[in-house]
């Protein structure tokens, strides 16, 4: 009996962390337009941080990539993530009139350096496919969240603007591409490893949580 899609599983398995995340405050907040301006400016120095964390990431995955055809996939990403993410955060830390040094090399709350260093952890000693099962929790779940905030109202241009670069075509073709990996290597693997697969996905969505958690005042 063929095996049901990697992807669906485990987010069936998942779904109770699953929901705490869609539901989880920062995300809340949007929802409700009513997201503090200062914790969106705390929330986008983290994950400016975790940029050059995501760089490396999917340097290993480069590293591990099956195939040619999928390494240069690999590498489009490094591409839009060194160039396009990074003039991203930098012009927008410009028109929140942030001066570098609110933004660059400050020390991260331990929410958002565990998120990291977990993430870090698997790229560097997991499976590529382990990479991407945490890649696609974390672009799975800005898409799915996003895709439903960008129907209602966002009164802060930059908010919306941030919503909505995880709503376009490019993100969603990610997204889509992780999800599909993500299949493709579950068809050759073993319940063991695929129960692997679905502890990790739960463990990056619980970091992911803290990490969103972490822009608000303690």
């Amino acid at each position: 009996m063929k095996k049901p899609a990697l992807s669906d599983e485990i987010l069936k398995s998942s779904t109770d962390v699953w929901d705490r995340m869609q539901a989880c405050r920062f995300v809340a907040d949007i929802e409700a337009d009513t997201l503090d301006p200062e914790a969106f400016r705390r929330y986008l120095v983290h994950e400016n941080m975790f940029v050059e964390t995501a760089i490396l990431i999917f340097g290993y995955m480069l590293v591990k990539a099956p195939d040619l055809e999928t390494r240069r996939r690999v590498v489009r990403i490094l591409k839009a993530l060194s160039e396009d993410q990074i003039a991203y955060f930098h012009d927008t830390f410009e028109a929140l009139g942030m001066k570098e040094s609110e933004w660059r090399d400050l020390e991260m709350p331990a929410a958002v350096a565990a998120f990291r260093d977990g993430m870090l952890a698997t790229a560097a000693h997991g499976t590529y496919a382990e990479i991407v099962a945490s890649m696609f929790a974390a672009e799975w779940m800005y898409w799915t969240w996003c895709m439903r905030a960008s129907a209602g109202i966002i009164s802060d241009p930059l908010v919306r603007e941030w919503v909505e670069l995880h709503t376009g075509q490019d993100f969603t073709s990610q997204a889509s591409w992780l999800r599909e990996q993500l299949d493709q290597a579950g068809e050759h693997m073993d319940e063991p490893a695929r129960q692997r697969v679905a502890r990790l996905f739960r463990n990056v969505l619980e970091l992911e949580i803290t990490f969103h958690d972490a822009s608000y005042p303690a």
